[in-house]
């Protein structure tokens, strides 16, 4: 679990429990795409299946008795948060939780828009906490055994990197066995369009990341990402610039799949 997620467990006032197992008459799921990414919960079929989320699943949906499904909006915690304000229930800790939620989902507002920001004008206009007070609960608590792991991921994802050249487009992959975002940002970073860089260690994960100027002029990594997740007996999704998919196999694949496609895209635009 990683730090900030121990830190805004801390706020909790319900136990949280690890694999629990589930038997409530209604089940309510947030910001997840598919039953496997839940493994090895399980869900009783007499369930009654909410599902809250920003994404729309187009491959494998969980079915649901009910979704609240918003597509506009650049998390789950936004959504979250209309429900509060029509249902009237006001909480500062739980208010605290969606701001972080909001700032984490966003890349720190990189994937804002108008909407995210209307939401933390409310929630900032209603409790008396700041950006940078909130900011903190999300913010990785590095050592210097985790600087090590990053930096001998990214010197790896560097050894391993195959180039894509699509005209006056690069296209960058790896394999590493962690920090698959990390490496993605430092190969934007270093000059790549886009980057995609995978992991087949305990399981399948994959990372991408777009130049912003690509995204303006229509690629959307995240619907591109919906298609890995029957390849990877997974799923997958996100935003147009930033997207990942989890599954069991075929990260190989995956890889060749994601290139083909963004090379298609990237051959469009000349």
């Amino acid at each position: 679990m990683a730090s900030y997620s121990r830190r805004l467990i801390a706020l909790s006032r319900v136990p949280i429990e690890k694999n629990p197992k589930i038997d409530e008459r209604i089940v309510f799921i947030f910001d997840t795409s598919s039953l496997e990414q839940l493994e090895p919960i399980e869900i009783p079929a007499s369930s009654t299946i909410v599902i809250i989320d920003h994404h729309v699943e187009k491959e494998n949906p969980i079915p649901a008795d009910i979704a609240v499904i918003d597509p506009m909006r650049t998390s789950t915690a936004e959504i979250v948060w209309e429900l509060f304000k029509k249902f009237k229930y006001r909480d500062e800790d739980s208010a605290k939780v969606l701001l972080a939620g909001i700032i984490s989902d966003t890349s720190n507002f990189r994937y804002a828009n108008a909407k995210t920001f209307k939401t933390v004008y409310e929630i900032l206009n209603l409790y008396d906490f700041s950006i940078p007070e909130i900011s903190q609960l999300v913010a990785p608590v590095s050592d210097e055994n985790t600087e090590q792991a990053k930096r001998m991921a990214i010197l790896k994802a560097c050894q391993r990197m195959e180039i894509h050249k699509v005209g006056k487009f690069v296209v960058v992959t790896s394999k590493v066995s962690a920090y698959e975002a990390l490496a993605c940002k430092v190969f934007l970073q270093l000059g790549a369009d886009v980057a995609i860089v995978g992991s087949d260690k305990g399981g399948v994960r994959i990372s991408a990341r777009a130049k912003d100027y690509l995204v303006k002029r229509g690629l959307h990594l995240g619907k591109i990402m919906e298609k890995v997740g029957p390849i990877i007996e997974g799923s997958g999704g996100g935003h147009a610039g930033a997207a990942g998919a989890n599954g069991k196999k075929n990260l190989g694949e995956a890889m060749k799949f994601l290139v083909k496609e963004i090379e298609k895209f990237l051959k469009s635009l000349s």
